[in-house]
């Protein structure tokens, strides 16, 4: 362009000296004829900068909201298959997924291992027992010690009777003493007072002082009968008191006994509540080596191998050839009769658009059908994502356990305006596209874009296509190599 300049400004310059010859009209013509060229190569230096559009036509169609993951085919009910944890897996020889027939080899066990592991379940077995024989055994107190203390209480009150009685009959005895010692003094007392009291014949000395004498002595013999009662009742006080005690003794002997006992029976009460759990927990154990036993039996009787019980599937095999078997449910099969199920998950936003009998299109290798959902979980909202479970139909042979393509339909809108997604263009006064805008010049066509202002009514679920509402009467830019906006020439791709 720079040269088309200089070029310009040189003829320029001979058109100004040659107006003053004669030559000046012919280097005018030279000069207008050089303008129509280089004008010419100008427009087409302009046009090859141009950006090249694609043009769509809008046409009616139908907008699709869909979604597709991968499913995860099982079958609704399955059982497992017990092994024995521990014994070694000496060859496989089916895989999770595999249809079986009933007989058909699934695995070889180690023959040597699952006896040894018999005879230990028996010898275990044979220690449950002994321990649950045990813990059954009586754990009531021994009463004996209360016994021995009522007899000897017993003793102590008969004792007392008995001191009692004796120490009584002693008083007692005592007491007629003393009243017969009582008598023989006033006997005594009134021989003498009658003797004093006869005059005729007057008592003679020897009969008085024989009178006093005994009266002396019927007094000496009360005080000693007297003494005797006081003897005798303090002697009884004192043997009842030492009886009393023996009898207390006996009594706080007995209350210990007892509160030993009653202490010893709550003791025994609750060894006994929790021998019985215990003894309850060692009856489920022994349940579980029964079955042990039963289950290693069964497998020596077929020399270790493991076969399908009927024509099923197999739904899981977590073993590993040459390893023990581990623990847990490693081993499933399809019950018979089980229905086909698939589980997926959806974005929470899709999953609440499902609801339960709407149809699922599964794919599995050449094979397709059309499953129902049956269930639409909760979303969680860690993961933003829902659980969804389709049954397949009865129909649906040479599906197996596996995974499988999964497509679902929420919704199919038809519309009069459907253009590919990429023609929407937005700015600040709201949706619209670009269409082409041909105009007739002294060069030729020219293409230019103007903004068709469009209401978007729907985007598919890939976002590749939309409906819309405006009047388009041309095609739509939806492609240009360079950016393009209202009023920018443009070239029409060919």
């Amino acid at each position: 362009m720079e040269q088309v300049k200089t070029w310009i400004r040189s003829w320029g310059r001979r058109l100004a000296a040659g107006w003053q010859n004669q030559r000046a009209g012919r280097y005018a013509v030279r000069f207008f004829a050089a303008m129509l060229v280089f004008t010419l190569v100008a427009r087409g230096v302009s046009g090859a900068a141009m950006p090249v559009v694609t043009l769509t036509t809008p046409t009616q169609g139908a907008i699709v909201q869909q979604a597709e993951t991968t499913a995860t085919v099982t079958a609704g009910e399955g059982e497992s298959l017990a092994l024995p944890a521990g014994i070694t897996v000496q060859a496989l020889y089916a895989a999770a997924g595999q249809s079986l027939t009933g007989g058909e080899a699934i695995l070889q066990l180690d023959k040597e291992e699952l006896q040894d592991a018999l005879d230990e379940a028996k010898a275990a077995l044979a220690q449950q027992q002994a321990q649950l024989d045990q813990l059954n055994a009586s754990t009531d107190p021994d009463g004996s010690s209360v016994a021995a203390a009522q007899q000897s209480l017993d003793r102590a009150n008969e004792d007392y009777t008995r001191t009692d009685t004796r120490t009584r009959a002693a008083v007692d005895e005592a007491n007629a003493a003393c009243t017969a010692a009582r008598s023989a003094l006033d006997e005594a007392e009134k021989t003498l007072q009658e003797l004093q009291a006869q005059t005729d014949p007057p008592p003679t000395e020897e009969q008085l002082a024989a009178a006093r004498q005994a009266v002396d002595e019927a007094q000496a013999t009360l005080a000693a009968a007297r003494q005797a009662v006081q003897d005798a009742e303090t002697s009884r006080e004192d043997s009842l008191l030492s009886a009393r005690r023996s009898v207390e003794n006996a009594e706080s002997a007995l209350a210990q006994a007892n509160t030993a006992y009653s202490q010893a029976q709550a003791s025994a009460a609750l060894t006994a509540q929790s021998n019985a759990a215990q003894a309850q927990t060692l009856q489920l154990e022994m349940a579980d080596t029964r079955e042990q036993i039963a289950l290693l039996r069964s497998l020596l009787d077929e020399d270790g191998l493991v076969t399908a019980p009927r024509d099923t599937q197999l739904l899981r095999c977590d073993l590993t050839e040459g390893q023990p078997c581990p623990e847990g449910d490693v081993l499933r099969l399809a019950k018979a009769d089980s229905e086909l199920l698939a589980r997926f998950t959806l974005p929470a936003a899709q999953a609440e658009q499902l609801t339960a009998g709407q149809t699922v299109t599964l794919t599995q290798g050449s094979r397709q059908t059309e499953a129902t959902v049956r269930t639409v979980s909760a979303a969680d909202e860690t993961a933003g994502t829902a659980s969804v479970t389709a049954v397949l139909p009865e129909t649906a042979a040479g599906f197996t356990a596996g995974t499988a393509q999964a497509r679902l339909v929420f919704s199919r809108t038809a519309y009069s305006t459907v253009l590919p997604a990429s023609a929407i263009r937005q700015d600040t006064q709201g949706s619209y596209v670009l269409t082409v805008e041909e105009s007739s010049t002294a060069f030729g066509i020219a293409y230019t874009a103007r903004r068709v202002p469009v209401t978007v009514l729907e985007v598919d679920s890939s976002s590749q296509y939309a409906a819309v509402e405006g009047t388009i009467s041309s095609g739509a830019i939806t492609d240009s190599t360079r950016p393009v906006s209202p009023g920018t020439s443009v070239r029409v791709e060919e």
